[in-house]
């Protein structure tokens, strides 16, 4: 690697995380949400390290998510969330076992077209009233006569798979409700099947006892991100997973009334220091974090980021800091810096803050 500018995994807040999990639904096997580049901290690295915590299984968006994780031959195996996009991806799954969750009738018919020969394992989506994907009460009757009619190859129907809409505030009925739809629905379709259902994301498995299934999928917990809106991470025993590391690569001198960057956007008071760093909006530092003086760490000093950010480039305060070139900065991340103060900052989620680190930037494990 030569240009500064990486994002540091941490093997030990992995597997803490996961154990904080597995403590709240002992019982259950854990099925690790890593769609979306493992919510912006590297699908094919934290696989990789959940793989050596003991994770049971990964959760993907996609067969493309899954298969990209293929080559690690990793014992997890994937599913795929949103079920087969096409008949194609079928035999695709069975073969290198992936396994699937079918979400609409198209998926059904896919099936009884499809031929593969190794044995394929489903979920079946019930939309318990988040209404976004899954089929309704009513409609699993169907679905379940169609599976058993006939298909293309071996099949074992693992459980019903679900979402919940408000978990994050578990005080809101709604949760209640779609427990109980989901329960209810358990009791009358799971004889059909193997009784490996699941329904908690992380919000429901910290506060939502009554939502533990057989199977659990942690998402934003596992990378040390409070998934409640009342409780921080670290209320809740969680170690953020991720810091995002970057250098000075120049100083520059300015004189009081210089000014900065693209646009001109920041004047300065008083002769000071500035540093320019290698990372900036082509990197997924949202360019409005410079105007808005972000926070970010200098040889472990608090300092702030200044005026525009640019693709590769930004700038950050050097006043009473003895940096230069090649001394280190934290941009975010950490128990400094936590990736849910930037979310507030910007008016969005922790997940968008993660999921918007470019590919570019590598992921590098540490302990």
């Amino acid at each position: 690697m030569s240009r500064p500018n990486q994002v540091e995994i941490s093997a030990s807040a992995l597997a803490h995380n996961l154990a904080v999990a597995r403590r709240a639904a002992p019982h259950a096997r854990v099925m690790g949400a890593i769609k979306a580049n493992a919510y912006g901290h590297g699908a094919a690295l934290v696989a990789t390290l959940l793989a050596e915590a003991g994770i049971d299984a990964f959760a993907l968006a996609s067969i493309e998510e899954a298969e990209e994780l293929q080559s690690l031959q990793l014992r997890p195996r994937c599913t795929a969330l949103a079920g087969p996009f096409s008949a194609g991806e079928i035999p695709l799954a069975a073969a290198h076992g992936h396994r699937l969750v079918l979400q609409n009738f198209a998926q059904v018919a896919w099936l009884r077209e499809s031929r593969w020969q190794e044995p394929l394992e489903v979920f079946v989506k019930f939309d318990s009233g988040m209404h976004r994907l899954g089929f309704s009460h009513d409609e699993l009757a169907q679905v379940f006569a169609q599976l058993r009619a006939g298909v293309g190859g071996p099949l074992r129907i693992l459980g019903l798979l679900s979402h919940l809409a408000r978990a994050d505030t578990p005080e809101d009925p709604y949760n209640a409700e779609q427990i109980r739809a989901f329960h209810e629905a358990c009791t009358t379709f799971g004889p059909h099947t193997a009784g490996e259902h699941s329904l908690p994301n992380s919000a429901a498995i910290l506060a939502l006892p009554g939502a533990i299934t057989p199977w659990i999928r942690p998402g934003l917990l596992l990378y040390g991100l409070s998934p409640l809106h009342a409780r921080s991470a670290a209320d809740l025993d969680l170690r953020p997973a991720l810091r995002w590391q970057s250098e000075i690569i120049a100083v520059r001198r300015l004189r009081a009334g210089d000014w900065l960057g693209y646009g001109a956007s920041w004047q300065s008071p008083r002769d000071c220091r500035v540093g320019v760093i290698a990372c900036g909006y082509g990197d997924g530092l949202d360019r409005r974090l410079g105007l808005q003086e972000a926070p970010v760490r200098v040889k472990g000093q608090p300092s702030h980021l200044l005026g525009r950010i640019s693709m590769d480039l930004a700038f950050v305060a050097l006043d009473g800091i003895a940096a230069d070139i090649g001394d280190p900065v934290q941009i975010l991340g950490g128990p400094e810096l936590p990736l849910e103060d930037c979310a507030e900052q910007l008016g969005t989620i922790s997940y968008e803050i993660g999921t918007r680190i470019a590919q570019r930037v590598p992921r590098l494990r540490v302990p």
